[in-house]
């Protein structure tokens, strides 16, 4: 007989406690036993770190005991086509006390941003964006016979797996392949970028897909970076998520130096999709007062933080929680007075009066 599968199901986030019943095919005695182990994984995640300044927050990281911390750009702040600087910066960091007692006991993945790629809001047109690709995985310690390596690009896949909880972790580059923004047919990932993305979708047996990116992908209002800047990439995105019917798609992004949640519904199922920005680290936006969103929900936090992410899976249900935390460890925005279907359901009706 076949072991257990879990079969594509759109996301249906109910808040609090957003469980999600996982259909089952014909298992075996011991897949059923499998199924009824209690697993779960808690991912930390940031962004925009001054590697030169105090990182008292490391601390408060640690104390959520996550299993991995996720990168999403800005690791450091080194606009630079010297390559001997942001090594020099890199180390740096990786010197930082709390920073390396973190990844001591803690797996560490990462994607960068803008200036950790080497030039403010810099794309394609970076000289030595190969050169500062090998500096990147250096410091994220991807060994030299990882496939990453092979492809031109930073961009990358990894695969969590816990006592039958299977995480996906796929980390998009917006910058190695990124067109001048705001023009016909920009793409902000490129036609190779595509390519493997659409691959590692079609590979759709993990329980949750967590997506990285160090712009944000959902907001369409703001001035700065963004994939709305790339419009036909992010409708893209959202279809291609919608279509393949990805299984619990999450997205994560940086770069603003504030922290929100925003939410759409996917094109065709209306299936709601989360997006969680959280940055800065060491700096952040503290002369925020306002600033148009119409896909966000709840408040914006201005100040230092980073994020928590906890899948639960136990027997057939997954449950997830979303936390910002502050730089004392306090919980600042969460999902848990929000119903995601509930949002979007007042939204459309809302537009349609």
């Amino acid at each position: 007989m076949k072991a257990r599968t879990l079969r594509k199901i759109p996301v249906i986030l109910l808040i609090p406690a957003i469980a999600i019943m996982l259909l089952s095919g014909c298992a075996t005695s011991s897949s059923s036993s499998d199924s009824n182990k209690k697993s779960e994984i808690t991912i930390a995640f940031g962004s925009c770190n001054h590697q030169w300044e105090p990182q008292p927050i490391w601390n408060q990281v640690i104390k959520n005991k996550p299993d991995m911390w996720v990168w999403l750009g800005d690791i450091i702040y080194s606009d630079t086509e010297d390559m001997n600087k942001m090594k020099a910066d890199y180390d740096m960091q990786k010197r930082q006390p709390e920073y390396a007692k973190l990844a001591s006991q803690t797996d560490v993945y990462g994607i960068w941003d803008d200036h950790d790629y080497g030039i403010n809001n810099g794309g394609k047109e970076f000289a030595k964006r190969d050169s500062s690709k090998m500096l990147l995985f250096d410091f994220l310690d991807l060994d030299i016979s990882d496939s990453v390596h092979m492809h031109p690009g930073a961009y990358q896949s990894h695969l969590i797996k816990r006592n039958g909880l299977d995480v996906k972790l796929i980390l998009l580059d917006v910058r190695y392949f990124r067109d001048t923004p705001l023009v016909s047919n920009a793409s902000i990932l490129g036609s190779k970028q595509w390519q493997w993305l659409i691959n590692e979708f079609q590979q759709n047996n993990a329980d949750v897909h967590i997506i990285g990116s160090g712009t944000q992908i959902l907001p369409e209002e703001h001035k700065y970076e963004k994939w709305a800047n790339f419009g036909s990439d992010r409708m893209r995105l959202l279809q291609i998520l919608d279509l393949m019917k990805v299984n619990n798609p999450i997205l994560l992004s940086g770069d603003r130096h504030i922290a929100e949640m925003s939410v759409v519904g996917l094109p065709q199922s209306g299936s709601p999709l989360l997006e969680i920005t959280s940055s800065g680290l060491t700096h952040s936006y503290d002369s925020f007062t306002s600033e148009v969103n119409k896909h966000r929900i709840g408040a914006v936090y201005p100040k230092k933080n980073f994020g928590i992410l906890k899948i639960e899976k136990d027997g057939e249900y997954l449950d997830f929680s979303v936390e910002v935390r502050s730089e004392n460890n306090k919980k600042v925005l969460s999902t848990d007075s929000f119903s995601l279907t509930d949002i979007l359901k007042k939204r459309k009706e809302g537009v349609s009066k």
